[in-house]
């Protein structure tokens, strides 16, 4: 848990200067107690905020290269393709789950993915979809989903043989 403590360091001032017949040594210590606790809290703070992940970009492409990153981005496909998807993100929480949905122009659900990955800092997740007997020629939504929340979508076409 993460507190504000802006209000107890103006008040350690407060005290630390108002208090009569202290000298200079004192208003230092209880400086530099101030600027610790202030620290302390900051810390905290980008402690907790790094447990969190946050979405940095989804790309999608005809190949997955160095990094798990798309090497050969592209909104059109032929049939027999792979539809890869990266997800980009940053932050280290202990784990994270993610989905990706392919639907068609109906909105019918033709392929999924999922993935549970433990992220330390900067990284990318790679996922796919291939169709076995082809991808029918058409306008298709790609829908990532993060631990059960959409976080994007992306459309692609698949072009006629």
């Amino acid at each position: 848990m993460v507190y504000d403590v802006r209000g107890w360091v103006g008040l350690l001032l407060v005290a630390a200067l108002g208090c009569g017949g202290g000298d200079a040594s004192s208003s230092g210590v209880a400086a530099t107690a101030a600027r610790d606790s202030a620290a302390k809290a900051d810390s905290a703070r980008a402690e907790e905020s790094s447990k969190t992940l946050k979405i940095t970009n989804v790309m999608i492409g005809k190949r997955i290269g160095e990094g798990s990153r798309v090497a050969e981005p592209t909104f059109q496909f032929d049939p027999a393709d792979t539809v890869y998807v990266s997800i980009g993100t940053v932050g280290s929480p202990d784990t994270a789950a993610f989905q990706a949905r392919w639907t068609n122009q109906k909105g019918e659900a033709v392929d999924s993915s999922s993935q549970t990955i433990k992220p330390e800092g900067r990284g990318n997740t790679a996922l796919h979809a291939a169709r076995q007997k082809g991808w029918t020629p058409g306008a298709y939504r790609i829908t990532i989903y993060f631990d059960g929340d959409s976080v994007d979508s992306k459309t692609f076409a698949v072009r006629k043989p």
